[in-house]
């Protein structure tokens, strides 16, 4: 029977009277501390006793460091000569139990114990803690010119938005742990220079914002097994697994440069740049996925796979999708005597849009079929409505001698309507508006009087 097990510890470097707290309840329990991690600590199983623990803080202490150090040993000894016995470490926290019932402090100078654990945040948890921020914050830099790239794709596809909603909470809430830790230390200053201790942690709001953040990691992981499972948009995994693998190649990192008995300060340089090499490469490959496939790679309807020749020495594989579309060229043209068509479908829908996206296209030869493609915007705020309608109507500078002129509303009964113009020749794309509604339409000529109407028709304008 396995004697040990592991558990995840919420815990914080400055918040050492809560983690000594549940050590002591755990220990009541049966379960005794054997070694800390950075997410799960392991616990030998045993018969329930009755332990204190007590957390220190020891500067010289680092996960960096091939060994303990000649200091430490001196300082273990120290402590075992008071009736505490070194259980384990995790960067310069130190962790001590003692059977007594009244074991004798050996930290009693409370301005050098809160000057001990300043030195020791600066050397471990606050550099890690703007390491993890700006990692995020660079995340959310890419997303916010990803959003500038395309508004609307951004604002209608649901794994991106959570993507970000993550990033975003973690990064408000390691920015919190930063500032209470500040706070805290002037709470610690304030009560000592008036001959108290270090400072009490305030308890309750570190709760509700620890349970309001573990609620939000809950209700993403259960979106993201839903998505996973019924949508199979793969890519979202990626974001997903970016930390879990980051902080895999950095702990990897160090534990073999731990084994190769390297010096600490080279184990960290060596370390931190793997991370950032690592963590740039990562980025760079998500974002080639995303601009080359998009989030959701995969589509539900059947579809048939052709090899057509792009040239005389070259055949390219096609997938002609099977989807039901209202609009199609044959409504618009009539019979088409053409086997090689592909009815494709994408649905899209968050809080703030849905967007519906049409295609019916012909494979490339000369004298091809036509073909049509709309987008059906639905949005359910107008700030969406107004980004929607501000990107649709810019012209990228590629695409020179375009303009958007305005046409007459009563052709599509619309709000506000806009042909597309090529060196002032109109083409078959248009941007229709209604009310909280948006058309974009694109054929390959603008269509007749009885086309428009079988427009209206089929989608329900």
């Amino acid at each position: 029977m396995k004697n040990t097990t592991k558990r995840i510890i919420n815990f914080r470097f400055d918040r050492y009277e809560d983690t000594e707290k549940k050590l002591e309840k755990l220990a009541a329990k049966g379960l005794f501390l054997e070694e800390c991690g950075s997410f799960f600590w392991t616990f030998r199983k045993g018969e329930p006793k009755k332990l204190k623990y007590t957390v220190t803080y020891f500067s010289e202490g680092s996960v960096f460091n091939p060994g303990i150090t000649d200091n430490q040993q001196t300082y273990f000894d120290y402590a075992k000569a008071a009736g505490w016995d070194f259980v384990t470490q995790l960067n310069q926290m130190q962790i001590f139990c003692s059977e007594a019932d009244n074991p004798i402090p050996f930290e009693t100078d409370e301005k050098e114990k809160l000057d001990n654990i300043k030195r020791c945040m600066k050397k471990s948890f606050i550099p890690s803690m703007f390491m993890i921020i700006l990692i995020f914050i660079l995340n959310m830099f890419l997303q916010f010119n990803s959003f500038q790239r395309d508004p609307i794709g951004f604002l209608s596809d649901t794994g991106l938005l959570f993507s970000v909603s993550m990033i975003l909470v973690g990064t408000i809430y390691l920015m919190y742990s930063l500032l209470d830790y500040f706070a805290w230390c002037k709470r610690s200053e304030r009560s000592i220079a008036n001959g108290g201790g270090c400072a009490e942690s305030n308890n309750t709001i570190h709760k509700i914002v620890y349970t309001l953040f573990m609620i939000f990691i809950f209700v993403f992981a259960g979106y993201i097994l839903f998505h996973i499972a019924f949508e199979t948009g793969w890519i979202i995994l990626l974001f997903i697994a970016q930390m879990p693998i980051l902080t895999f190649v950095f702990w990897t990192s160090i534990k073999y440069l731990k084994r190769k008995k390297v010096s600490a300060v080279k184990n960290k340089v060596i370390s931190v740049t793997v991370l950032t090499i690592v963590t740039f490469a990562y980025i760079a490959l998500i974002m080639t996925l995303v601009l080359k496939f998009g989030f959701n790679t995969d589509h539900d309807s059947d579809y048939r796979t052709v090899s057509w020749p792009v040239n005389a020495a070259h055949n390219r594989e096609y997938k002609l999708y099977n989807n039901d579309i209202p609009l199609t060229c044959e409504d618009l043209y009539g019979s088409i005597d053409y086997d090689y068509y592909s009815y494709e479908r994408k649905a899209d829908s968050t809080l703030f849009l849905s967007k519906n996206t049409y295609r019916q296209n012909s494979l490339p030869a000369k004298n091809s079929p036509p073909e049509i493609e709309y987008v059906i915007l639905e949005t359910k705020f107008d700030f969406a409505y107004q980004l929607a309608k501000e990107h649709l109507l810019e012209i990228p500078e590629w695409r020179d001698n375009n303009s958007f002129e305005s046409v007459d509303n009563k052709i599509f009964e619309t709000t506000e309507a806009y042909q597309r113009y090529y060196i002032d020749n109109p083409t078959g794309e248009y941007i229709l508006l209604f009310d909280n509604k948006i058309i974009v339409l694109n054929m390959e000529k603008p269509p007749t009087p009885k086309q428009v109407e079988i427009i209206k028709e089929k989608l329900q304008i």
